[in-house]
């Protein structure tokens, strides 16, 4: 099943060809920041929006502080955008970013962290966690309670948010009170059974996702949690789970077998099935109405989880 508004984008806008073995990255991140402002809808109005600096491990990490207004003080939610960890920036994701404080509500957190393949795994990885380090010692001095914090990202941000966890539970570190995973790519083997029905024709081809999953990994082993967090022989102790599962998808089976694992280890896990829907939608509400819709049911998740705590 598509939506209709998907089948009339995938009709006349998207080109589902597979990449080219060797990829124009320019050309890739061009088009990565024009899709949103084509197909995203207005921009949520909110309190403040500021960026800031903040020392990361190589450089200074840019962030996007979303502060919703209204009767506070309100959860920290840290956002690693998509993009295959090659395209994205804080620009590409701002609506979505601006949505998900308005609806939760939450003050969000963007990640400008560092991409690949200038910047190969684990740099993007160490950008949030260092990002994760600084919300949680200056959360009262944007608005939030500083008891209540999440993760979340959309696709490879959802990587992030998710390997992040798994990196707090080595270090000993305590865990998020949510993990927000929108359509995540958990996998670097690209095996799961959607990778081949849904291979072409669905905006991400399997082609696509191999090529950005090789451009970060670099050669690094399919078996590092931290880059593929399926590899991991325990999900045991991680925090909270509110998962996007995208209907028409490649990486449907990853966030599905993800969401199953964690329920396995003993997670606190919700899935949100998007029926009819296709990767990346959640960035086009100005032409895909149903997207409200279900950022609305993924924020009414969030908001249960956490409230109820750990």
């Amino acid at each position: 099943m598509i939506d209709p508004d998907i089948q009339r984008l995938l009709d006349t806008i998207f080109n589902a060809a597979p990449v080219t073995p060797a990829p124009n990255v320019a050309e890739l991140r061009a088009a990565a920041e024009e899709a949103p402002r084509r197909l995203g809808g207005a921009h949520e109005m909110l309190a403040s929006v500021r960026d800031v600096d903040i020392p990361g491990p190589a450089a200074p990490i840019p962030l996007r502080i979303y502060e919703p207004g209204g009767d506070g003080p309100f959860p920290l939610l840290l956002f690693a955008h998509g993009g295959g960890w090659v395209t994205g920036s804080l620009d590409s994701h701002d609506k979505l970013c601006r949505i998900l404080a308005k609806r939760l509500p939450a003050v969000v957190v963007a990640v400008g962290y560092r991409c690949a393949p200038e910047h190969v795994y684990p740099a993007a990885l160490d950008d949030v966690e260092a990002a994760w380090r600084w919300v949680r010692t200056r959360a009262a001095s944007v608005g939030a309670d500083g008891e209540r914090f999440g993760v979340a990202g959309d696709s490879s941000g959802g990587n992030l948010a998710a390997a992040l966890t798994l990196r707090l539970r080595e270090e000993g570190k305590p865990q998020p009170d949510l993990q927000l995973l929108l359509y995540p790519a958990l996998d670097s083997t690209c095996s799961r059974a959607s990778y081949r029905n849904f291979s072409a024709g669905f905006n991400l081809s399997a082609a696509q996702m191999t090529w950005y999953w090789d451009a970060y990994r670099a050669g690094s082993a399919h078996d590092a949690p931290e880059l593929s967090p399926l590899a991991a022989r325990s999900l045991a102790g991680l925090a909270p789970a509110v998962i996007a599962v995208v209907e028409n998808d490649v990486l449907r089976d990853d966030a599905i077998d993800y969401a199953r694992r964690l329920a396995g280890d003993g997670a606190a896990v919700t899935v949100v099935h998007c029926d009819g829907m296709i990767h990346g939608f959640l960035r086009w509400t100005g032409e895909v109405p149903a997207a409200i819709r279900w950022i609305d049911k993924i924020a009414d998740a969030s908001r249960v989880t956490l409230k109820s705590g750990r």
